[in-house]
C-alpha cells in the first residue's frame, strides 16, 4: 500500500469563512501595516513588491515626462503616487500564510485587462493602503470614479472567488 500525500495549495489551506471579502482585504491592509519599520516604510517584502509592481504599471501609462518624474521620485523616495499603508481601525487577525493567500486573490487577476487593473488598483488603494475616497481622486479619477472602480473590482473578485462571502 502506497501512501500518497497531496500538497495543499495555499488557497485551499485557508478558512475563508472567517471573514467576508472586504474583511479579508481590510485584514491584509492591517497585516501590511503591522510590517513597517520605525520610519513608516514597509519592511514587508510582499508590500515592497506590490508597490514596485504598481509603480511599473503606472509608469507604463504615463507620458515620458511624468514617467521620468515617477522614477525620480521613486529613487529619492518622495513619491506621492503611492502612499504607505496607514494605521487603520482594523486589528490584524491573520497570519503570514493567510496574507499570502489574500495577496494571491489580487495578483492572480492583474494583467487580464487594463480596465480590470484599474479596478484592482482602486481596491488596493482603498483596502490595503487605507486611502479615503478623496485621497484616491487624482487627475484621471474623481471620487465617484474611485467608488465605482472599487465596486467593480470587488464584483470581479467575487465572481472569480465565489467561495468567499460577500
Amino acid at each position: 500500500m502506497t501512501l500518497v500525500i497531496e500538497k495543499m495549495h495555499i488557497m485551499q489551506a485557508i478558512d475563508w469563512s472567517r471573514f467576508d471579502l472586504e474583511g479579508w482585504l481590510y485584514q491584509f491592509g492591517a497585516w501590511l501595516y503591522s510590517h513597517t519599520g520605525p520610519c513608516g516604510k514597509s519592511i514587508n517584502p510582499i508590500a515592497v513588491a506590490m508597490d514596485n509592481a504598481a509603480k511599473t504599471r503606472r509608469a507604463k501609462k504615463l507620458t515620458k515626462k511624468k514617467s521620468n518624474q515617477v522614477i525620480a521620485d521613486y529613487i529619492s523616495d518622495t513619491s506621492s503616487e503611492l502612499s504607505r499603508p496607514k494605521r487603520g481601525k482594523v486589528t490584524c487577525e491573520i497570519n503570514d500564510n493567510e496574507a499570502r493567500a489574500v495577496q494571491r486573490l489580487i495578483l492572480d487577476m492583474f494583467g487580464r485587462s487594463e480596465i480590470m487593473d484599474e479596478w484592482l488598483d482602486a481596491v488596493v488603494d482603498r483596502y490595503f493602503r487605507g486611502q479615503s475616497w478623496s485621497e484616491m481622486a487624482n487627475d484621471d479619477r474623481t471620487q465617484n470614479d474611485a467608488r465605482q472602480d472599487v465596486k467593480c473590482g470587488l464584483a470581479a473578485l467575487h465572481c472569480k472567488y465565489g467561495f468567499i462571502g460577500y
